[in-house]
């Protein structure tokens, strides 16, 4: 341990869109506190989508406390000197420009400085992990710190009690959880969460031509959207509110298919063990579709080649709104090998050391 050993930290997260930042901010945050008692304050600029998260937020304070995580609202601009002042750790989510007051703080204070990345699969990723980088301006070192699928990155965000949660989900809570929600617990169950550019229409049209009774959860506001006009013979759709952290992986846990997106809910589905469907975040000239192809070859480097070319057609398919019913048909047949498949890939995760237990490693011996 240095005598900079970390015990009190700065996590900045500025909110985009969506809630997929200040998800991974609160997690990250959580388990901060949680499972290694660190001082966590978290600087953020949006609080009203963050209470959707932290349903206690009271919107109005400049500072507060929630769950033992102090949290300041503050404006990122680059004069903004509505930041307060570093501690010995300062933690930049996904690398936000900072303003320059803050800067010269954390150069003045010898803060270290982490800004941690996008997870990817990407083999690059593995090559940037841990190095350092010079703010132009200031002369602040600040060094990357990337999530990632292999022990030469920081690992996948999870809790220490994470596994044994899980498994103690048994069958008689998922269940409840699906009645709880109004659906029936023998049906098929599929969760989507989804970016509005899908064309779910045309995709539960093909469902239903597999005749195969099928029950759809789906977040309120992108029922909302949807505007269902048909009266489906085969499939039901179930609408569902804002989830805390904890129900959402409970629906994740509870479907026999997860659809998932972005980053965060990435992350959980794989938790889950539960066969899954992703898309990443929707960049210009198709961007994404590499970052999902180094991830699908990542994550099916111990597959068979049958399951491993379903699993790369089916993302294909997602991908494009193609929707393609032989395809379909071909994936629920294979059902169980994937269900088998994505119990083992979570376990062999498992294995790997946490993100944030990674860092705080990290941290504790610079």
């Amino acid at each position: 341990m240095s005598n900079k050993s970390l015990i009190a930290c700065h996590l900045i997260c500025k909110v985009i869109d969506f809630f997929g930042d200040i998800g991974v901010a609160w997690r990250i945050a959580k388990q901060l506190k949680v499972d290694f008692n660190i001082e966590v304050h978290l600087l953020v600029d949006d609080l009203m989508t963050s209470r959707r998260l932290i349903p206690s937020l009271d919107i109005s304070l400049k500072k507060q406390t929630v769950d033992g995580i102090t949290i300041h609202h503050c404006d990122f601009s680059e004069d903004s000197k509505s930041l307060p002042p570093p501690p010995a750790f300062v933690f930049n989510l996904f690398n936000i420009d900072l303003p320059n007051a803050y800067k010269l703080l954390m150069q003045s204070e010898k803060s270290k400085y982490i800004a941690i990345e996008y997870l990817s699969a990407e083999p690059w990723v593995e090559n940037f992990h841990l190095k350092p980088s010079i703010d132009p301006e200031s002369g602040l070192i600040k060094t990357f710190f990337y999530p990632g699928f292999t022990g030469q990155t920081g690992g996948l965000i999870r809790e220490k009690n994470l596994l044994s949660r899980r498994e103690s989900f048994v069958q008689a809570n998922r269940d409840k959880f699906i009645k709880s929600f109004g659906g029936n617990p023998n049906l098929y169950s599929i969760s989507l969460f989804y970016y509005p550019i899908q064309k779910i229409e045309a995709f539960l049209d093909v469902m239903e031509l597999m005749k195969k009774p099928i029950q759809f959860f789906i977040p309120q506001y992108l029922f909302d959207l949807l505007k269902v006009k048909k009266n489906y013979q085969y499939i039901h759709i179930i609408s569902y509110p804002f989830l805390s952290h904890d129900d959402f992986d409970d629906l994740l846990r509870s479907c026999n298919l997860n659809f998932v997106r972005g980053e965060d809910s990435w992350i959980r589905a794989i938790w889950a063990g539960k066969p899954f469907i992703w898309q990443p975040y929707i960049q210009e000239n198709s961007i994404h579709l590499i970052k999902l192809k180094a991830f699908l070859k990542s994550y099916c480097e111990d597959c068979e080649q049958e399951l491993s070319e379903v699993l790369f057609k089916i993302h294909d398919d997602w991908s494009n709104n193609k929707f393609n019913e032989a395809l379909w048909r071909d994936f629920f047949k294979n059902q169980s090998s994937l269900e088998s498949f994505a119990l083992k890939r979570s376990h062999h995760y498992f294995k790997e050391p946490s993100f944030v237990e990674s860092l705080v490693d990290y941290c504790s011996e610079t």
